[in-house]
């Protein structure tokens, strides 16, 4: 694998590409994902049909659809051009706020009925009752969920080589391809990622011990 070291700098740069993209899908992600949970279960039908318009058509397509959708399609229709990159953060952002959706939503719905009636009994206005007491819990609660989508979030970037973003999977098929050398170069970018996704989510995990509502849990 000697012929790799030449190659460091560029594989490093292929892995940062990737967890940026990843860290910005997954937290962005669960930004709009509370956002949409809330707006789901108390923002009216309307509201409710929009988001669960949203949330099927991420969930229900192809990631590589969604990024030829705003790559090509979009842009064609304003009459304009997106960078790759952007449109990577921007699919997976979207992407991951539909899942996280659902998980939110779950959460919150195993908590929500006493606590709404305990935080009201007190004086809090819904809206304070959701954001100071119901959703801390929440967010508790979906660390397993939002380690699950971490992980398949990361395998997911390796779809952006279609649209010619460098990170880890494009990089790795370059180098590949100039030396042949397929098995070795793919191992180790196969290693790459079971290193990443591994260490983050035993971090993941340590954190929903120490947080971890005891007798509470949902179902993912």
């Amino acid at each position: 694998m000697d012929f790799l070291l030449q190659y460091l700098w560029e594989i490093l740069r292929g892995f940062i590409v990737t967890v940026e993209i990843t860290l910005f899908g997954v937290f962005a992600g669960l930004a709009l994902g509370v956002l949409l949970a809330i707006g789901d279960l108390y923002g009216g039908k309307v509201v409710s049909l929009f988001i669960g318009a949203y949330t099927e058509f991420f969930r229900g397509s192809p990631i590589i659809v969604q990024l030829f959708f705003f790559y090509f399609t979009i842009p064609s229709l304003l009459n304009t051009t997106f960078d790759a990159f952007t449109v990577g953060l921007v699919v997976f952002a979207l992407n991951s706020a539909a899942y996280q959706k659902g998980y939110i939503k779950g959460a919150i719905a195993v908590i929500s009925e006493d606590q709404m009636m305990a935080a009201l009994s007190l004086g809090l206005s819904k809206t304070k009752a959701i954001f100071y007491v119901i959703l801390p819990q929440a967010l508790r609660l979906v660390i397993p969920a939002w380690s699950n989508e971490f992980c398949s979030l990361t395998k997911s970037t390796a779809a952006l080589l279609i649209l010619g973003v460098p990170e880890l999977t494009s990089t790795g098929r370059r180098i590949a391809s100039i030396y042949f050398r397929y098995i070795e170069t793919y191992l180790v970018i196969a290693i790459i990622y079971l290193a990443w996704v591994t260490v983050v989510t035993k971090i993941a995990d340590k954190v929903y011990e120490r947080v971890r509502i005891p007798g509470i849990e949902i179902s993912v």
